[in-house]
């Protein structure tokens, strides 16, 4: 669930920028959106544990692509617009290893290769239509969603085409699928939550 708060600032009159959310208490999850700032809850353990499961599924298909990449997250992507310090952290992205080599502090569209959102009950509107809006005008070719408030969690596949996302596979739990893009992947859903032994 996610608050909106303006203290005082009041959206594209006073834009919060992202220089002063460093200051903010930790132990919540800040974005800004049309100068406004929305204060998170930390994440549940299930959203956590899911992000954990597919981070490490990602980055080993990428390994064992060849490629230079990695997943990462949460991680501040920045979107250009008219009003500054635009903030939108997806939660989890997929980009060029170099980038957690030092140095980096705030992504941008075209660093990003995916850029991956863990939704439940509360956030479903924000993100599968909103940030994906913004995922899409700032040019990051594939977006992923994770389902976690159905009965069982779906991942959605979409891909950038002329400048709006197309969905391109949708992955049921208990039906594996095997993507080709942007790297060879193999999912379960249903794998990426945790089963107790036995």
């Amino acid at each position: 669930m996610s608050v909106t708060i303006t203290f005082g600032r009041q959206g594209s009159r006073c834009p919060w920028p992202r220089d002063d959310t460093r200051d903010l208490p930790e132990g919540f999850r800040y974005e800004i959106e049309d100068g406004n700032l929305l204060v998170e809850n930390s994440p549940a353990p299930e959203h956590q544990y899911v992000a954990y499961r597919l981070m490490r599924l990602l980055n080993d298909a990428a390994e064992d692509a060849g490629l230079d990449l990695i997943t990462i997250g949460p991680v501040d992507v920045d979107v250009p617009g008219p009003l500054p310090g635009y903030r939108s952290p997806p939660d989890l992205v997929t980009v060029p290893g170099k980038l957690a080599e030092g140095g980096y502090d705030l992504l941008k569209g075209h660093d990003t290769l995916i850029a991956t959102e863990i939704t439940g009950k509360d956030a479903v509107t924000r993100d599968m239509i909103t940030k994906r809006q913004v995922y899409a005008s700032i040019g990051i070719p594939f977006s992923w969603v994770v389902r976690l408030d159905q009965p069982e969690p779906r991942v959605i596949v979409f891909e950038l085409v002329a400048g709006e996302y197309r969905e391109r596979h949708v992955m049921r739990t208990g039906e594996p699928a095997t993507l080709d893009e942007p790297f060879r992947v193999t999912l379960d859903p249903g794998a990426l939550l945790r089963r107790r032994p036995g």
